[in-house]
């Protein structure tokens, strides 16, 4: 069926539907109007499943997708306040979204741990290696860097470099999610950049010296920042698979539905990144002992992976993302 016939077919209860929803809003015979409205939304959601399958256009599809949001809100519970959708978002749709995303999770995390683990063991037995990927200048600065323990920082200096970080590492963020419109591989080659990079200055740290101050000031704060650029390059890639195969959309369309899930993705990224700043600015940069340092970043850690494998879990809901 074409989309206008499909449109005409189902405008006047549309209409119908859509004046549902403004009485259940007014709150105006509430009782009568409630009782004629399951039906009405169930056929919507009919409506909208037949839309996609059939490749209608992208115009039609939100629409119809927002007038099944605003049913579903108004039928299943009361309109949710931003702090609650907020609360709702990081306590639910977040993890259970990186969760459906395991795969390109899987590639992301390969691309920036990878070259990591490869150049630790290199360098560690190739020293002189570490010269082919860092300047002789950039060697010196992070030895200058992590020479003496971490501590000492006034509070105006760690609120300085609190949004130094801040800038930082969401820029990174943002290269590594805009990357995605190069049909991914702008995402690919970041990840693989600052997997080098990072793993490169940590081994030469590690094997000349520096190997506590480094660890005791990076093991805090890594545990949100480095998956944070694995899920921003999760992002990117969702919107290079969706030029590469847009399906029965045009490449705009499609990049557009795909953005709407990067961009979601993003907003945890974000969040992610902040925590890590403060951790960076305010613990990190501390004189706390190197044990405790340890045990807290190991918590952090488990924490992290505790929240994204066990946080929304609903195993109905999992496993239609799965499939």
């Amino acid at each position: 069926m074409k989309q206008a016939q499909f449109v005409a077919d189902r405008q006047a209860r549309w209409d119908q539907y859509r004046e549902l929803l403004k009485a259940l809003r007014r709150r105006r015979g509430k009782d009568t109007v409630k009782a004629d409205f399951p039906s009405q939304y169930r056929r919507l959601c009919n409506d909208l499943a037949l839309a996609r399958s059939r490749g209608y256009s992208l115009k039609l599809i939100n629409q119809l997708q927002q007038w099944v949001m605003e049913g579903h809100a108004l039928l299943y519970k009361p309109q949710a306040s931003l702090v609650e959708r907020i609360v709702e978002f990081f306590r639910r749709d977040f993890p259970r979204q990186v969760r459906s995303e395991w795969r390109l999770g899987a590639l992301c995390s390969l691309l920036l741990f990878g070259p990591m683990i490869w150049l630790f063991h290199h360098i560690g037995t190739t020293p002189e290696f570490v010269y082919r990927v860092l300047s002789p200048d950039a060697i010196i600065n992070y030895e200058q860097m992590y020479a003496q323990p971490a501590g000492n920082r006034s509070a105006d200096d760690q609120f300085f470099m609190f949004a130094f970080y801040i800038m930082n590492n969401i820029g990174v963020a943002l290269r590594t999610f805009a990357g995605g419109l190069l049909f991914g591989v702008g995402s690919a080659v970041i990840l693989l950049f600052n997997g080098v990079f990072i793993g490169a200055v940590a081994a030469h740290l590690s094997f000349e010296g520096y190997f506590e101050n480094f660890w005791t000031f990076v093991i805090g704060h890594g545990a949100f920042e480095l998956p944070a650029i694995v899920l921003a390059g999760v992002a990117g890639f969702r919107m290079g698979i969706s030029l590469i195969i847009p399906g029965p959309y045009r490449r705009l369309e499609a990049l557009r539905l795909g953005a709407r899930e990067a961009v979601s993705l993003l907003y945890g990224v974000m969040a992610m990144l902040l925590l890590a700043a403060g951790l960076e600015a305010f613990w990190s940069a501390s004189n706390a002992p190197a044990s405790v340092k340890y045990v807290v970043g190991a918590i952090l850690w488990l924490a992290v992976f505790a929240y994204f494998l066990l946080a929304g879990r609903d195993t109905r809901t999992e496993s239609r993302h799965a499939d």
